[in-house]
């Protein structure tokens, strides 16, 4: 014991000197370029060959090349020859002969130029690996430099211990898992250093920051949260079912990690935010703040603050992890031949990308066929005979609605087919000028409904575009559930548009009521691309961050008034609102009391029950009003799904959360802290 002892004591002295920093970091610069150089020339090299092809097939000598590869199924470019597997042709052309897709051609022809021993995802993108070489580079000085060697060691020592019991066990899993895990947690204890440092200037917020940095990593209550995160996130990957396609696995596994960040990381800001303010007052601690003297707005302003960038420390990291990971995930195995190469193709174009979608526009409803059928309705109610020609606005109103919502099902609605004919009509997609000239096919997704039919049977749907039946497609469905097909992109036309007839191939049966095919205005839409992942993944993390430092100042405003206990519970009630807005504000739709005219108000059962049904509305209408905002910036679902998150909606969030809100409580807060007499409420002598 006392020989660790006298090495811990030893190599915590050999950290402090300026000759063993400079020969770390030396050594760090030469393992990390001993690892990363290599990797750097296959990757120019696998740049330069794609930069080759694409110049060939883009070139004046274009369609030759095309053709040698589309009759042949090889092509010779720059002296090496590149083959596309045979089984793959018929979906690498379009119609006229052109590439559909040269990105994904080009991955085929240079695949074999991939070697093994590093990551697919990385080694084909030289300036990814270039952002990895500095960044690795980047965390090991500033780990050598932060007098974290003996911390890294330890930490190596004990991830060595695991990974290489899991590799005895013969657990591949296990392995990545701990390794994972090790690297995340020093990470964390890395990053924390830094930002301490950082934060120890002598500015009265940026010192109360440093304070709740510092009270966080001490603290239980938020060390639980950030533990559980960073332990269950390397193992997240290895409880995917491998059977399922890749699609599946990588949007489940985007769903989890992300979603599982945004909760410990709420849960933890809202615990973290409630007791570092009402402990200090319950503890009397704030005394010694305000007797700096420290103005009460700058004291909420370094608490809102502290908590905030602890959480961009943890979405930093966990975003990281959640990154790498994915990269990890789609380059595990897919089906051999053709069905798991357009796995790999459907990650990439749907998953892995940022795509913006167009609906379909309808053709409005003259109004003189609707003053028409509204007219019919009123006449053919009783109940509107009472109000002669004196009918209120608001009834007119609601019949007018409820109208226009049938007519919209009618119009979203395509007949079964009758004497071997299908049923069909036709949709029109206006908005894709930003796709025309693209090489990137575009998607379709559909979620489509028959009848009565069963909600697990397959059934037979086609799509044909721009009236052409060479284009059809036949594809199989499931009632309730969302589908995908691929366009291809040269069928958008110079304008933007295109048509789409829905085929419906069920033959409705004499006696049946189902066969028709109907579906909800945001169930069929056309995606197509407008970005690349790492940036919108980037811009998802932001939204994220702006979220949480709302949950900071609103947790920090009622801590300033309320005890833990229950600032905590009311801070959680809030979160769990605001999470609800948008789903309230669609019920809101349906959650309509009797009009006050129409109540028997000489029955007290019946008007009490108005009143309380009247009450909860206005309640709900007024959370959705304060609320709805937070709940509709949901940046997983549109990383799950392949949207895009524009800086439109960073910048909107920004200012409706972090700026109005987030100022809102914070001035809230400081309002009701100036007003409270400390020292009597905490036992004291004023």
């Amino acid at each position: 014991m006392n020989l660790v002892k006298r090495c811990h004591r030893w190599i915590t002295d050999l950290q402090r000197r300026l000759a063993f920093k400079i020969a770390l970091s030396v050594l760090c610069l030469a393992g990390c370029s001993a690892y990363f150089a290599p990797m750097l020339v296959k990757s120019y090299g696998y740049a330069s060959s794609a930069r080759g092809i694409a110049t060939a097939f883009t070139g004046p000598e274009g369609d030759r090349f095309v053709r040698t590869l589309r009759e042949t199924g090889s092509v010779k470019i720059d002296g090496e020859v590149h083959a596309i597997p045979s089984e793959l042709a018929p979906t690498l052309f379009a119609e006229d002969g052109s590439l559909t897709d040269l990105n994904f051609t080009m991955f085929l022809m240079l695949r074999d130029q991939i070697p093994t021993w590093g990551p697919q995802w990385l080694l084909q993108q030289p300036t990814t690996t270039w952002i990895f070489y500095g960044a690795v580079s980047v965390m090991l000085l500033i780990g050598v430099w932060l007098e974290l060697f003996i911390t890294g060691l330890y930490f190596t020592a004990c991830t060595a211990a695991g990974v290489s019991l899991a590799w005895l066990l013969g657990s591949r899993d296990g392995v990545f898992a701990l390794a994972g895990i090790g690297m995340l947690l020093f990470t964390f204890v890395l990053l924390i250093r830094l930002v301490s440092l950082l934060l120890s200037a002598p500015e009265q917020v940026m010192a109360i920051a440093h304070t709740v940095i510092k009270e966080a990593s001490r603290s239980r209550i938020s060390l639980i949260f950030i533990l559980i995160l960073l332990i269950l996130l390397p193992l997240l990957p290895f409880w995917l079912d491998p059977e399922a396609p890749l699609r599946h696995r990588v949007q489940t596994f985007i769903s989890r990690s992300v979603g599982m960040t945004f909760a410990l990381c709420a849960c933890m800001t809202l615990v973290l935010a409630c007791a570092t303010v009402a402990f200090e007052i319950r503890d009397r601690q704030i005394w010694q703040v305000m007797t700096k003297p420290v103005s009460k707005i700058r004291y909420l302003m370094g608490k809102w603050l502290g908590v905030v960038i602890l959480n961009a420390v943890v979405l930093l990291i966990s975003g990281m992890a959640t990154f790498l990971y994915i990269q990890y995930l789609r380059t595990t195995d897919v089906a051999q031949g053709l069905q798991g190469d357009l796995d790999r193709l459907a990650v990439r174009e749907e998953v892995l990308t940022a795509r913006t979608s167009d609906y379909p526009v309808y053709e409005p409803i003259p109004q003189d066929v609707l003053d028409a059928m509204v007219a019919e309705t009123i006449a053919n109610d009783p109940q509107n005979e009472r109000y002669g020609n004196n009918l209120p606005d608001y009834i007119r109103r609601g019949i007018e609605r409820r109208i226009n919502r049938e007519l919209d099902f009618t119009r979203r609605t395509v007949p079964p087919g009758r004497d071997g004919e299908p049923g069909a009509r036709t949709y029109f997609f206006t908005g894709l000028k930003d796709a025309y000239g693209g090489r990137s096919p575009l998607t379709l997704r559909y979620r489509l409904m028959l009848g009565d039919a069963e909600e697990t049977d397959n059934y037979s749907v086609g799509f044909v575009f721009n009236q052409n039946m060479d284009t059809l497609q036949v594809r199989e469905y499931v009632p309730t559930m969302s589908h995908f097909t691929l366009v291809p992109p040269d069928l958008v036309q110079p304008d933007g548009s295109l048509e789409v007839t829905i085929l419906n191939l069920y033959e409705q049966q004499p006696g049946k009521t189902i066969g028709r095919i109907y579906f909800e205005e945001d169930d069929f839409e056309v995606l197509y691309k407008v970005g690349g992942f790492e940036a919108n993944f980037l811009r998802a993390m932001l939204v994220m961050l702006i979220k949480l430092g709302f949950l900071a100042g609103l947790a920090v405003c009622f801590a300033t008034f309320l005890s833990f206990p229950v600032a905590c519970l009311s801070s959680f009630t809030v979160f769990m609102a605001a999470t609800l807005g948008p789903y309230l504000a669609w019920s809101l739709e349906y959650y309509v009391p009797a009009e006050a005219n129409r109540v028997d108000w000489s029955n007290i059962g019946v008007a009490i029950q108005w009143v309380f049904e009247m009450g909860i509305r206005q309640i709900a209408r007024l959370s959705v009003f304060l609320l709805e905002a937070f709940g509709q910036y949901r940046p997983t679902n549109d990383l799950v799904n392949g949207l895009v998150v524009s800086w439109g909606t960073v910048l909107g969030s920004f200012i409706r959360l972090a700026v109005i809100w987030s100022g809102l409580t914070l001035v809230t807060g400081w309002l009701i802290l100036r007003k409270r007499q400390l020292a009597i409420y905490s036992g004291g002598q004023s």
